[in-house]
């Protein structure tokens, strides 16, 4: 008696079809507008149940080759006209470049569909030039408080995303981006100097009391610091104000007094761990990137980066593990999305969002999720990778617990364009310039004209 097909054959079985279908499609062998064979007749053909056959449809309808009609059938919705190949352009960082190994993965897409080529373009942030244009969501929401909102098409959300990743991308219910990739801030430290002085390991129930005590004792040994981030980036700073789990109340234009608030209270400590000499360097980095060359050097012992920032250490041998930040009251941290849109000014629309589509596909997320350090968007991707190309940090999967824990900038209830002017007064405050007082009196008497209720990033791209 024949036995029933093992996951991985019906996997096998499931793939075929779509591949086949998808195929038949590009060719032409299904013009634009016809119906595919009845789910019945799909089934019988590739020896699928029918539940079977409509998640392999399901797939093709998010790579928009095909649209489901209620009590209808699936038609096919690509547009192409046979002899004339297109050509995509994809705005983005070259930090974005690493973070998605985006030149295989843009091979992985043209393997897909033969007839478009796709190429990147480094750009400045929130640039909407090229078809497919990639921002982070603090970019995403600079570019909404300057009017940039026009440039991108409206998308259709995809499903199997985790629910939350669309959040930062919606503006009046309509989503603007597909998110692809994302990341909480950790802490990042050296396995090696723990066992070297005797120090437990941190874990998830560590405060910035424990951290500062350890980081005090790591330092001791000579030429070595215990904790160190680019204070400045803005990917870094602001989960301080985060910790506590306030935000910032408005009376009009104007901001509330923090005095006496949770939002003080993350400010007060980042304060107390950067001038903490015993623990903290005086170190004028210019970037994200000095911190983690420092910390590859075995010159720090702890640091805050994200996952996206572990790109960077995939083939090395360094020893290194990650744990959640610790906490103020309750476990929160900042997080950061990136999130692929299409350009309004686009010549093919149907392939830039062909192409949109791709980068959520099962394909894309697991090609991302294997060749990169990077957190796919995908929730029914498994956590534990048995063939793994790159070497992890033995927490890597700890993410899925931490989802209840994700902020952004936009918890903090100011707008994008406000931060930098919040960080001016904050670091004066951080350099012992002005006290704690002055410090809420100046930002109570700053004037915001811009909607409150929107938030993002300084204008260039940060290292992640």
């Amino acid at each position: 008696m024949k036995g029933r097909p093992t996951s991985e054959q019906f996997q096998k079985q499931l793939e075929d079809m779509v591949n086949t279908l998808r195929s038949e499609i590009v060719r032409g062998h299904y013009a634009a507008g016809e119906y595919l064979p009845s789910e019945k007749m799909l089934a019988a053909r590739f020896g699928l149940g029918n539940v079977s056959v409509r998640k392999g449809l399901d797939q093709l309808v998010e790579e928009a080759l095909i649209e489901k009609i209620p009590r209808v059938g699936n038609r096919v919705r690509i547009k192409r006209t046979k002899g004339e190949p297109v050509s995509l352009t994809v705005s983005c960082s070259d930090v974005t470049v690493r973070n998605l190994e985006l030149p295989r993965l843009l091979d992985e897409f043209h393997k897909q569909y033969p007839w478009i080529s796709a190429d990147y373009k480094i750009a400045t942030a929130e640039s909407t030039e090229g078809d497919v244009i990639t921002l982070d969501n603090y970019q995403f929401r600079r570019l909404v408080e300057t009017e940039g909102l026009p440039a991108l098409e409206p998308l259709d959300a995809q499903p199997d995303i985790y629910p939350g990743l669309f959040k930062p991308f919606l503006v009046h219910g309509r989503l603007y981006m597909q998110p692809i990739v994302f990341s909480p801030v950790v802490l990042c430290y050296n396995k090696a100097h723990f066992r070297e002085c005797g120090l437990p390991i941190p874990d998830g129930g560590w405060t910035w009391d424990d951290l500062a005590g350890t980081a005090e004792k790591l330092s001791e040994v000579k030429g070595r610091y215990g904790f160190c981030f680019h204070v400045p980036d803005m990917n870094r700073w602001p989960l301080f104000l985060l910790l506590g789990g306030g935000r910032f109340e408005w009376d009009g234009p104007r901001l509330k007094p923090i005095r006496g608030t949770a939002l003080m209270e993350g400010i007060r400590l980042c304060r107390n761990l950067i001038q903490n000499r015993k623990a903290f360097p005086l170190y004028l980095s210019q970037n994200n990137y000095d911190i983690s060359q420092m910390f590859s050097e075995g010159k720090i012992s702890m640091i805050l980066t994200t996952y996206l920032g572990l790109n960077r250490w995939k083939r090395t041998e360094l020893d290194y593990d990650i744990t959640p930040v610790p906490r103020l009251d309750s476990p929160k941290t900042l997080s950061i999305c990136l999130g692929a849109g299409v350009s309004a000014g686009t010549r093919y629309p149907e392939e830039a969002r062909l192409l949109a589509s791709f980068f959520t596909s099962p394909i894309a997320q697991r090609f991302i999720q294997k060749q990169t350090m990077s957190i796919p968007s995908s929730r029914l991707l498994p956590v534990r990778i048995t063939d793994d190309a790159i070497r992890r940090p033995e927490r890597y999967p700890m993410f899925r617990e931490m989802m209840f824990s994700l902020r952004t900038h936009h918890d903090l209830n100011v707008p994008a364009m406000a931060f930098p002017v919040l960080f001016n007064q904050i670091k004066a405050y951080w350099a012992d310039l002005i006290d704690e007082e002055e410090l809420c009196a100046r930002l109570e008497s700053i004037r915001f004209d811009a909607n409150p209720n929107m938030t993002d990033e300084e204008g260039k791209e940060v290292e992640r």
